[in-house]
């Protein structure tokens, strides 16, 4: 049926026995009520695009009044008349891909080929802080104010500026891949101003070094401490360490080959032991049957932790404000003390990236004046005239 719409003729507006029934208006092409056999109403919109038809629900009776369906109406019909497909926005808003969605993508073919230290951080930062705050948001909505609201959020509610950086760092290569998937077309998590950070470097001095290994000798748990020792002598990270398998090593080559899914570059890594390294895992292998070379509390299981032995050791040794990871900082240091290059370091660290290695570069300060005074020693000791610098 088709007359003009009003609200008498939809307040009395009934489908009887049958299961819905369509009143049309006469007005609008297209625009109707429809009606339910349990009674409930609404305003709808048929229009055709691009040769298919479409049925789009502008809203429910009463909270749509009649003269505001029918401008609703009126106005999806010029949008249609213009190219649009109200229907097809709708379920495309309702399909689109949400910040929730890009991290089940972004875990599952990004993050499953991190390392598990990786994927067990960066599960806590999508977790604990980006997901709470932005989940429901769709990617292709998600805008610079979001990030850095994000980023300010961690910074200054949870007073953690430098996790807030390295949360950033994980959004944006998240939304880089969204790019690629076709999710969005471009990154509002770039440019954002981080929070200044200062590297904290430590070196641990020949003295320190020294209270360290009695403090080493003397502590009970020989598995973490040896796991240090390693630390201490290759100055290799401590996942690498934890985490060595035995068929890595050749002891009588003297060479440990770490494969790419064991380092952090994800690149092979070749590792020239000292003979106390060697030494120390012969030793180790003696007494030892699981696989790895620091099994946990399984021998089926690395060993995990050894914060807690540090910490003792540290104690013991009057060790102030150390890190493990500054073992490896400090196995930089004496390479450089030594007279070794920048490059020579980088291949010793597995370092992939010059600028990864130039950290080190300050530590030349020392060696480097000297090497300048042994020059103008030279110079002046071969000069006629007055000294240079008299």
């Amino acid at each position: 049926m088709t007359k003009r719409l009003t609200d008498q003729i939809v307040r009395r507006a009934s489908a009887g026995n049958r299961p819905q029934v369509f009143f049309w208006d006469d007005q609008v092409k297209g625009f109707a009520l429809r009606v339910t056999t349990r009674g409930a109403k609404a305003f709808v919109l048929d229009y055709r695009v691009n040769g298919r038809q479409r049925r789009i629900t502008i809203g429910s009776y009463p909270d749509w009044s009649v003269a505001a369906a029918r401008e609703k109406a009126k106005a999806m019909k010029r949008e249609v008349d213009l190219g649009a497909d109200p229907m097809g926005e709708r379920h495309d808003e309702r399909t689109a891909p949400t910040v929730k969605d890009l991290w089940s993508r972004y875990s599952s073919e990004h993050l499953a080929l991190k390392s598990p230290r990786s994927q067990a951080d960066e599960t806590a930062m999508w977790r604990d802080l980006i997901l709470p705050q932005l989940s429901k948001e769709h990617v292709r909505d998600i805008s610079t104010d979001h990030v850095e609201r994000l980023h300010r959020r961690i910074s200054v509610e949870r007073g953690t500026p430098v996790r807030a950086n390295r949360v950033i760092e994980v959004f944006r290569k998240a939304l880089n891949l969204a790019i690629r998937w076709q999710w969005r077309s471009d990154n509002p998590a770039t440019g954002i101003r981080k929070n200044p950070e200062h590297k904290r470097e430590r070196y641990l001095s020949l003295d320190e070094i020294a209270r360290l290994n009695k403090a080493l000798a003397d502590h009970p748990e020989q598995t973490s401490t040896d796991a240090i020792r390693l630390l201490m002598l290759t100055g290799a990270r401590r996942g690498e360490v934890l985490n060595a398998t035995w068929d890595m090593f050749d002891l009588d080559a003297g060479v440990w080959t770490m494969p790419s899914a064991h380092t952090k570059q994800r690149r092979l890594h070749r590792v020239p032991l000292a003979d106390a390294a060697v030494e120390l895992l012969r030793r180790i292998k003696r007494s030892n049957e699981s696989v790895y070379v620091f099994p946990g509390k399984s021998s089926d299981n690395p060993l995990t932790d050894i914060k807690r032995t540090w910490q003792s050791v540290c104690n013991k040794a009057g060790i102030q404000n150390a890190r493990i990871h500054d073992l490896r900082h400090s196995f930089a240091s004496i390479l450089v003390s030594h007279g070794a290059s920048l490059p020579l370091i980088g291949a010793m660290l597995g370092h992939t990236q010059v600028q990864t290695t130039q950290r080190y570069a300050h530590l030349y300060d020392e060696p480097l004046k000297g090497a300048a005074e042994l020059v103008s020693q030279a110079i002046n000791g071969a000069s006629y005239g007055p000294n240079i610098g008299d």
